[in-house]
Parts: C-alpha cells; sequence; structure tokens
C-alpha cells in the first residue's frame, strides 16, 4: 500500500532517494505495490500518475566506451521522496549524485527529494551533451565521407556508383536514427522537470530549475539542427548520385546518336542488290568511308559544340 502521507515515507532502501535495478525484486514489489503494476511489464513513453505519484519513463542514448547505448530508466515522484529504476547495472552518470549526498557533511538534514531530482536530471543532461559531442565529431568526419563518396561533386573522370556510397548513406541513416532517438530523450527530460516542478509546488530553487529547463531547450535545439544537417547531407549525396546518373545515360544517349548515322550507312551497303553502279567506280570504297567517318564526326562536333558532354 502506498505510505501514509502525514509521515516522511522512504523507498525500501530507507532513503529520501532509493536507486532500484532491474535484479532488486524488493524494490521491484515495493514500486508493484505503490503503483498497482510493474514498470517494466509494459514500459510506456507517456507518463502515468496514480496514487498522488507519478512514473516518468525516461529514454536517452548514452555515449559509453566510444558507443552509444540507449539507456532506459524510470523516475518515480513522490510527495517526499524519489526512486530510480535503473538496468541491471546502475548509471555511472547518478554514481557521483549519491557519493555527493553521501558525503556532504555541510547538511544537517538529509537532502530534499526536490534537490535529488533536480540533479538527477542534471546529470542525465549532462550526458545528453557528451551525446551531442560525440554526434557533432561524427558528423564532421560523414561530412568529408559524403564528398569523397561524391567524388568532390566532379562529373569528370571514374564516376562513383551506388556501391560506391551505399555505407556513407547507411552512416547518415543511422546519424540520423540517433539524433531522433537524442530528442526524443530531451523531451522526456523536459517532461520530467515539469512533473518535479508541479510535485515540488514552488520547493524547487526556481534559478536552478530555470537554467536547467534552458540547458534541456538548448540541448534540443542543437539536436535539432544537427538533424538539418543530417538530412542536408543525405540531400547533397541524393542530388549527386542523381546527377551522376543523369550523366551516363547523356553519355550513353550521345554514343547512340554519333554511331546511328555510320551504322545506317554500313547498313545499306551491306544489302544484296542486283544493281550497284556505285561499285563500279574505283574510288567508292573510300568515299563510302568518308561518309561513315563524316556521319559520326558532325553529330560528335555538333554535340561537343552545345556543351552536351560536359
Amino acid at each position: 500500500m502506498p505510505p501514509d502521507s502525514t509521515t516522511t515515507p522512504t523507498t525500501p532502501q530507507g532513503k529520501v532517494w532509493s536507486r532500484i535495478t532491474t535484479d532488486d525484486i524488493e524494490g521491484r514489489k515495493f514500486l508493484v505495490n505503490l503503483l498497482g503494476k510493474d514498470p517494466l511489464d509494459n514500459p510506456a513513453v507517456s507518463a502515468s500518475e496514480s496514487n498522488e505519484h507519478v512514473l516518468l519513463p525516461i529514454k536517452l542514448p548514452l555515449r559509453q566506451n566510444g558507443y552509444y547505448v540507449e539507456t532506459h530508466l524510470c523516475l518515480v515522484l513522490g510527495k517526499k521522496w524519489i526512486a530510480t529504476l535503473e538496468g541491471e547495472k546502475r548509471l555511472s552518470l547518478l554514481d557521483r549524485i549519491e557519493w555527493d549526498f553521501a558525503y556532504d557533511t555541510s547538511q544537517d538534514s538529509p537532502p530534499s527529494p526536490f534537490a535529488v531530482g533536480l540533479d538527477i536530471l542534471d546529470a542525465l543532461n549532462a550526458g545528453a551533451n557528451q551525446t551531442i559531442d560525440g554526434i557533432l565529431s561524427a558528423l564532421d568526419q560523414l561530412a568529408e565521407e559524403v564528398q569523397e563518396a561524391t567524388g568532390g561533386f566532379q562529373l569528370t573522370g571514374r564516376q562513383p556508383g551506388v556501391a560506391d556510397i551505399a555505407d556513407t548513406a547507411i552512416s547518415l541513416a543511422e546519424a540520423e536514427e540517433l539524433i531522433a532517438n537524442a530528442v526524443e530523450g530531451q523531451l522526456m527530460l523536459a517532461r520530467a522537470l515539469r512533473w518535479l516542478d508541479r510535485f515540488a509546488a514552488g520547493h524547487l530553487d526556481s534559478e536552478i530549475r530555470e537554467s536547467l529547463g534552458q540547458e534541456i531547450e538548448g540541448n534540443k535545439r542543437q539536436l535539432l539542427f544537427l538533424h538539418e544537417k543530417i538530412r542536408s547531407l543525405q540531400q547533397s549525396l541524393l542530388t549527386t548520385l542523381d546527377l551522376k546518373q543523369n550523366q551516363v545515360i547523356k553519355l550513353f544517349a550521345v554514343i547512340t546518336v554519333v554511331f546511328t548515322p555510320p551504322t545506317l550507312v554500313a547498313a545499306f551497303y551491306g544489302q544484296n542488290f542486283a544493281h550497284m553502279p556505285e561499285l563500279a567506280i574505283p574510288w567508292m570504297e573510300w568515299a563510302v568511308m568518308a561518309m561513315i567517318f563524316l556521319s559520326a564526326v558532325v553529330p560528335l562536333w555538333y554535340v561537343q559544340s552545345k556543351g552536351w558532354l560536359r
């Protein structure tokens, strides 16, 4: 049953803030009794409120050892306490907060759950900053790969084909998905901050709350800018590929135009007519060869003068 609101409720570990992992059976039982459901049975993206408590799922990609790992965290807010449901392995971002509160001798009383909540959201937002820094570095490299894959936007010489740009296109798609997940994470952090502000009922430090809100919004705006940059790189890649494909089609069209007249001349004299008076002329063979040559050179000169081969 939910704790009595007239007392100072604590989590199963006897603390204002308790970190519960997915393999913590007792902690999960506490959440089930409190919320009336197991948060892991059907994790929802939206917040759910019951018995004066709110469950806030947060999902955001965090950079760990050079890799991006999609991190799931459930924040359970009460009037006088807070709990976090983490994976089997605790988040290292929250270890520092727990250590600071444990060894802070400047306060005589336990920290406010609202202050803990602000620190948790601030730590998660700091992790999002590291993700953004990694994405920025990756985008600079992807931009170079795009230019290299498209041949520096040159339409002469060897033309890169679909196989040459396939890996770059896949990398851009993966980066776009990562940025989309990061934007979703920032929206979840902003939602959690609003719920925390509501539960605090004016007990939050307005300056810290406003600063954190601006940082979360700033990260979201930067991620949206990066998303636009990804789309620009994708559009550049596709546009250049279309140009190269059009160049190939145009080249085949020019070859057809150049070789069609000589083919017609050669086909005409390859027919078995009974009477071909020009065959009696001694220099007629050279005349036919000249006609074939001119019928190929003249269309080629015309195409070149129009600039259609550029």
